[in-house]
Parts: structure tokens; sequence; C-alpha cells
């Protein structure tokens, strides 16, 4: 792994459909070369394929994080109860039982169950939530016919359209003017599945906290400037603006120790706290339940 495999994994996670052609131009590669990479990923189980989901703005949902260190003995144990909450979509373990567990939650009612559950079943003394920003709600509304695009890529979003088309019996020009539409409105979610704890390398979840006279835009031109091609994800939360937690890769956990003492030279963070992950569970059942309720909901209609 390297800093373009995480580039490329990177431009998956946001939309797993695009070209090769058009990754490679991103990158300053030829197709071929974005193609071998790609297969190398998947072939050291660190892609394990791509998916097509509703997005949270078409299921109408809040994405929450709950975060915070666990009193739990075994952590598969906390999987296995996890799969009885259905809000549950991701869980990350970190060293020294720090967990991560990403959820979607439709209103504040079902926040503090879902939070309350959570606290529970993983044994958090003190439990942080943050809620993460999503774009604002449109009213878009997504017919029979996008619904059951989307379920034919649920399971292999570069699936070519001209399958799709066929299963569904309707015209590819149709299944890309949808796919499009559905895309640019921020209604399918298209990523993939990727394995951080499959690595030789070091993943880290590393806590900024920002002084409180330090502005936001600030730190994002320096994450940008500076570390954004070993970030691979960057997390702000609407409730909680000094807040910041960054998914970073490095060769090894030196590497991430130099990273963070350069953070706190920084001056404007006061306090810089890595959590290296060892583990992440996905509870794909409950990503898809929204979906196959809108397909019923439809049928019905």
């Amino acid at each position: 792994m390297d800093l373009t495999d995480l580039a490329l994994s990177r431009l998956l996670m946001r939309n797993s459909r695009t070209s090769y052609s058009d990754l490679g131009k991103e990158l300053g590669l030829s197709p071929q070369v974005v193609h071998r990479r790609v297969q190398s990923l998947i072939e050291a189980d660190i892609i394990r394929g791509s998916y097509a989901l509703l997005s949270f703005k078409a299921r109408g949902a809040m994405w929450v994080m709950v975060h915070g260190r666990s009193n739990a003995p075994v952590m598969d144990d906390v999987d296995r109860k996890f799969r009885a909450i259905p809000q549950v979509a991701v869980f990350q373990v970190t060293s020294g039982n720090y967990v991560y567990v990403h959820g979607n939650v439709k209103d504040s009612t079902e926040l503090a169950d879902f939070v309350t559950a959570v606290q529970r079943d993983a044994q958090l003394s003190e439990p942080q939530v943050g809620i993460i920003p999503l774009p604002p709600s449109t009213g878009s509304v997504l017919t029979a016919m996008d619904l059951r695009i989307i379920q034919a890529l649920a399971k292999d979003a570069r699936r070519p359209v001209t399958d799709v088309a066929e299963e569904l019996g309707t015209t590819v020009k149709t299944v890309h003017r949808r796919l499009d539409r559905m895309i640019k409105e921020d209604l399918i979610m298209l990523s993939i599945n990727w394995q951080p704890d499959t690595l030789g390398d070091t993943i880290s979840q590393i806590h900024l906290s920002l002084r409180d006279d330090v502005p936001r835009e600030k730190v994002a031109f320096l994450l940008i400037k500076r570390y954004a091609p070993s970030i691979m994800r960057t997390y702000t939360f609407s409730n909680l603006p000094n807040q910041v937690i960054i998914t970073y890769w490095s060769r090894n956990v030196r590497e991430m120790q130099n990273v963070c003492r350069e953070l706190e030279a920084e001056g404007i963070f006061a306090s810089v706290v890595p959590n290296i992950i060892r583990a992440v569970y996905h509870y794909e059942e409950h990503q898809k339940a929204p979906l196959q309720e809108m397909l019923r909901q439809a049928k019905k209609r």
C-alpha cells in the first residue's frame, strides 16, 4: 500500500462507479495501471467489493458516530450484539479497546435509543456522540425504477449499465439518466468495502481538539495543504465544532507518532490523540434494509 493506492481507494469510496479512465486522469496514471492497482488491492483483501445503497439523504436519516473506551472483554461478542441493532452500520475497534460505532437515525428519539443501546452493549462508561453534517434535503423523490436500479447495483456498484437495463426490462438510456440524477442529487451511495485492518501498515483515528481561538478554516487549510495525501477521511461534527477526527494512513507506528508531534507543534490544537485501528465490522444487512422497505412500499402503491 502506498499513497497512490490510498488516493485510489479514497476516490472509489466516494464513487465506486468512476471509470478507470477517469481515475487515471485524476491520479496521472493510465487506465491499465489503475486496473492493476485495483486488482492488487482486491487480492490483498483491502477492497472487498463495491456496493450501492440509499444515501442518508434518501433515507431521511442522520449520520452519527458514538465512540469511547469499551470495557467489554471480547469485541466479537459486542459485534454479535450489534447485529440486533438495525441502526448500526460500521463498528471499528482501535488500540486500548477504544471503539467507534457509526449509525443512522431518523430523529432525536431514535438517536437517544441508539446511544443507549450502543453504550450498553459496548460497555462504554463515557460515550461521545457526534452528528456528522450531511447535504440538506431538497425533497427529491425516488421512483420504483430508481429503487430497482439501486437494488441491481447493491452487490456490485460497477456492474455494466447494459446488464442492469436488461435485468429491469428498460433501456440503457433510462438507466443512465436515472443513475446520473441520483448521483447528482446525492440519493445513492456508491462505495467500496475498504478493510484497513487487513493492512500491514498503520491506520489511525486521530482526534484533534481545536483551541477555542482557532478558526476551523485554518485547520481545514492546514490539513489539506500538509496532510491530505495520507488522510482517508475527515469527520467534523455539527454538535461538536471544536472536534475533528481524521482517518490517517502511515507506513508504521513511528511515522504516525511523528505526524502527531508535528500536529501538536502547530499550536492550534488543544490535544492530538491517535487510536490505531485493529478491527472493522460491517453490517450490510442493516444498510440494505431501508431499500427493501422502500421497495415493499413501492409495490403496494
